[in-house]
């Protein structure tokens, strides 16, 4: 079997192999797995590295070594379970006597969240030989000379998920449709909320500029006034009448939709790290199609535009088309 190319990013990790002395076979079976996981870019490191030129305690060699590890990986066997239990007669596998109390001590002291100390054994059945301490975390099958899929344990080792989960928050889709049933049922504040702060700004920016000789706006500084309307809940005097005159325009303009059968068609599609473009349509082909461009605000899905286009705030906003982002004929 192949072993794993290393990843050119990965940080280098420190990991000690911990295991009792079965038999050339079984040295051999540890040798191999430390060598694979260096061959992957882990710097695995054993007691038989050391034994040209043996240390003068093998105990405090451990226990440097325990210490300098990101991880421990535990080769557990029938023998290595006997000694780490004490139930060995005396003065056999002191080693693993050793170590296994030093591991014990680590698990017991230890504050961390993640497991430092992974059991790992020859065969499926062999996880019932792992010792009390060490079967609360996940063990690894590494083959019985050591020639096993090292994937599940390497992920862990390097940090690398082997599932991501999607960010929190509803999918672009669901909020395009929820936007507009707040729309159609004439939720005014709920309809201003769920619109990105751009928008929202050079809805108010707009909506001055058309009302500037009023008496009631031209007495207001007009960049205090666009960002107080701007807000997520305008509280403004002149909200109400912000709002009122907005929500309508987009009724007017969504007034062929009925949320009924009107939902998204096709696939959304990204553009850039932060927009999608929604297409909205009727299952019946009655209603007009609307492009609707959604932008992540944190958790959530905000509707940015009307249209394929990036809303740019200013006196007088400017809307910026999206290269090829029209499809089928939307606005």
């Amino acid at each position: 079997m192949a072993a794993p190319v290393p990843d050119a990013t990965d940080v280098l990790v420190r990991v000690l192999i911990s295991y009792s002395h079965d038999g050339d076979g079984h040295r051999k079976a540890v040798l191999n797995l430390a060598n694979r996981l260096r061959h992957a870019g882990i710097d695995a490191w054993i007691d038989q590295f050391e034994e040209h030129e043996p240390p003068e305690s093998w105990p405090d060699w451990m226990r440097r070594e325990l210490t300098k590890a990101d991880f421990v990986l535990v080769v557990v066997t029938e023998t290595y379970l006997e000694r780490f239990n004490r139930d060995s007669p005396q003065g056999v596998g002191s080693g693993v006597r050793w170590e296994g109390g030093l591991i014990t001590a680590g698990l017991y002291h230890g504050r961390q969240d993640k497991a430092r100390y992974l059991p790992v054994v020859l065969r499926e059945e062999d996880r019932r030989l792992i010792p009390v301490p060490l079967n609360l975390t996940t063990s690894y099958v590494i083959g019985e000379t050591g020639d096993g899929d090292l994937a599940p344990l390497l992920r862990v080792l390097r940090g690398s998920p082997g599932a991501v989960p999607v960010k929190l928050g509803s999918l672009p889709e669901d909020a395009a449709r929820d936007w507009q049933i707040d729309l159609y049922l004439g939720n005014g504040r709920e309809v201003w909320r769920r619109l990105d702060p751009d928008l929202r700004l050079a809805l108010a920016q707009d909506w001055i500029t058309a009302n500037s000789a009023h008496p009631e706006v031209r007495d207001h500084d007009r960049d205090q006034l666009a960002n107080a309307l701007a807000e997520e809940r305008p509280r403004h005097a002149l909200s109400e009448l912000l709002l009122e005159g907005r929500v309508e325009v987009l009724r007017d303009h969504f007034a062929a939709v009925n949320p009924s059968s009107w939902g998204p068609v096709g696939t959304p599609r990204q553009v850039g790290p932060d927009h999608t473009i929604v297409e909205m349509g009727s299952s019946d082909g009655d209603s007009p199609e609307r492009s609707l461009l959604m932008r992540r605000v944190g958790r959530e899905w905000l509707v940015a535009n009307f249209r394929a286009a990036y809303v740019i705030p200013g006196w007088p906003p400017r809307q910026e088309e999206i290269p090829g982002a029209l499809r089928n004929g939307g606005t």
